[in-house]
């Protein structure tokens, strides 16, 4: 399958057939027999990859092999499916190669990819979530001052870079252009930053690649809270997916240290 053709969308997956969808190290097969469907999935790796297989097949076979299966039992026999990629649903922690010093007034981009989700739905006169599937499993962390100030978030192995074309195309990943603005009176030292990834949407480029919306975060003069502006969506791509969550009016004030460390 080429890549720059999208693997998401809705597909009409008539009785007793079966889609298969391989996208980097994520394996996924979908029987529909009557009333039921079947999701079987795997993973051949667990660890951050390079792996830019893209394989959507349908056709009238049985999967096997697959390490995990959830069935669901539904009231039409209807044969509509849609596959949406989506973002994580909490933060998700990023990193720049090394720890960047930001001197008072300076500002700098860093674009950082994440893993994204494959959401299987039935469409009818509503559109019903099946189940969500991460290409690539996500550790928890802690992210915050202490273990009684902060959220539970995800960590990404990914760098951030200052140069994009240095940062890997990937097909399981979205990349979002981060603008830091240091308007404090001293300097800014960070070596993570939790990307709100709940708060974007996905966008997708004609070659295939998902992009987020930019970020702009500014550490405003007394340098304990972080003004957090949602950016349009990027140049030459078409909306795939909306947020998990609104963020009310795409601006929104945050303490320093929920963002930073």
């Amino acid at each position: 399958m080429n890549n720059n053709i999208p693997w998401w969308g809705e597909v009409n997956l008539n009785k007793d057939s079966c889609l298969r969808l391989d996208i980097g190290p994520l394996s996924v097969a979908i029987e529909h027999s009557d009333y039921e469907w079947r999701i079987h999935s795997q993973r051949e790796k667990e660890i951050d990859t390079d792996d830019n297989r893209l394989q959507k097949i349908i056709g009238q076979f049985s999967p096997c092999h697959y390490s995990d299966v959830a069935r669901y039992i539904v009231n039409s026999s209807n044969n509509s499916l849609q596959l949406l990629p989506a973002l994580a649903d909490r933060p998700v922690v990023c990193r720049p190669v090394s720890p960047i010093n930001l001197e008072a007034g300076a500002s700098v981009i860093l674009y950082v990819s994440t893993p994204i989700y494959v959401k299987i739905s039935l469409v009818n006169h509503k559109t019903t979530l099946l189940q969500e599937l991460a290409t690539q499993r996500l550790s928890d962390t802690w992210f915050g001052p202490s273990t009684r100030s902060g959220e539970l978030c995800y960590a990404s192995i990914t760098s951030g870079r200052l140069d994009l074309q240095k940062l890997p195309y990937r097909i399981l990943r979205a990349t979002t252009a981060l603008m830091i603005q240091n308007n404090a009176d001293d300097n800014l030292l960070f070596e993570r930053v939790a990307l709100p990834a709940p708060l974007l949407s996905l966008y997708a480029a004609k070659n295939g690649q998902l992009w987020t919306q930019n970020i702009t975060l500014t550490r405003e003069d007394d340098g304990d809270f972080t003004q957090l502006k949602l950016g349009k969506a990027p140049p030459n791509t078409l909306l795939v997916n909306g947020p998990r969550e609104n963020a009310g009016h795409g601006q929104l004030i945050r303490a320093f240290s929920a963002i930073f460390q």
